[in-house]
């Protein structure tokens, strides 16, 4: 079919025209149809890892673009997340196809896919992240937008109780995740679940650590503890972001440094200091307010240096 498809274009590139244009098309036509009677008749043997000829994909991936599109209307008409409805084109991008099987699960996807967002009444983002793992879908950046809303969702509650009670529900739900179809999206990737859950495992097991930490360190008074000090926001922020650059504090995210802060710091010129505020000074960084950090940390050396 291949080979008939390429003699068209030949014949159609040629300047004197050998007329034969048509018959091509009707044996490309004959053997298109006796390819779909096989792949009808004898499922059990069609070898569905085979290269699908262009003729076949041309004709598929347009099919699919449509559903496609469907899928992206009914995901904009809901004000669903933009990234999200531009997450899934990219993921299910036909261009990507190139078996009969992929074929077979493009099509199967898609259509599962729009059938369940147009009949539910309510679409969160949670939710189509479930759709898509169920569907066996593992794209690379599938698994990167995953966690990227695990750790958000687990970032929007303020107590540490709450994060672990977030965490455990979305191991709880993705636990109970109806699996489709026992299919990948790409057979040679990993399976995209087991990812996700021991994602979500680690994370849970961190927010553990720190929960048998937290106790130990309040009963010494530490985490009750506020300090007033004689640096402004912008420099006590540049401070802890030193310490943080050079080892001393090995926090994995700014984000703890943000919430220490606000919790247990005030200034000469704040009787608090707000959470924002911390993250705006962790990123803003003046010269005036370097070089007094420098010259605190100047006298605490020298001050070691002489007495120790």
């Amino acid at each position: 079919m291949d080979e008939v498809s390429i003699e068209i274009l030949k014949e159609r590139d040629l300047k004197e025209k050998k007329f034969i244009d048509s018959e091509l098309n009707f044996i490309l036509e004959k053997m298109g149809i006796f390819l779909d009677w096989m792949n009808q008749m004898y499922p059990e043997i069609f070898d569905y890892k085979s290269q699908a000829p262009i003729k076949v994909l041309q004709s598929e991936k347009s099919k699919i673009r449509v559903v496609l599109d469907l899928i992206k209307t009914e995901l904009e008409a809901r004000c669903t997340d933009d990234k999200l409805s531009e997450l899934i084109i990219l993921v299910l991008d036909p261009e990507q196809i190139s078996t009969f099987r992929d074929i077979r699960y493009w099509q199967k996807t898609t259509l599962n896919l729009h059938s369940k967002i147009t009949s539910n009444t309510e679409i969160d983002k949670f939710g189509i992240i479930k759709m898509l793992m169920g569907n066996g879908i593992n794209h690379r950046d599938f698994f990167s937008y995953s966690k990227a809303f695990i750790l958000k969702e687990i970032e929007k509650k303020t107590t540490l109780s709450d994060q672990i009670s977030a965490i455990c529900t979305l191991r709880k739900e993705i636990r109970m995740l109806f699996i489709e179809t026992k299919g990948r999206q790409f057979p040679a990737y990993p399976n995209i679940n087991k990812l996700i859950r021991k994602f979500i495992r680690e994370e849970q097991l961190r927010l553990r650590a720190m929960e048998f930490v937290t106790p130990e360190t309040a009963e010494a008074g530490i985490m009750n503890a506020n300090y007033k000090v004689s640096f402004s926001v912008k420099q006590l922020a540049f401070f802890m972001h030193l310490q943080m650059e050079t080892g001393i504090i090995i926090w994995q995210r700014a984000k703890f440094a943000h919430q220490y802060i606000a919790k247990h710091f005030s200034t000469v010129e704040r009787d608090s200091i707000s959470e924002k505020s911390a993250r705006n000074a962790h990123y803003n960084h003046a010269s005036k307010d370097i070089k007094k950090v420098i010259t605190k940390l100047s006298e605490m050396l020298a001050l070691a240096q002489e007495r120790y």
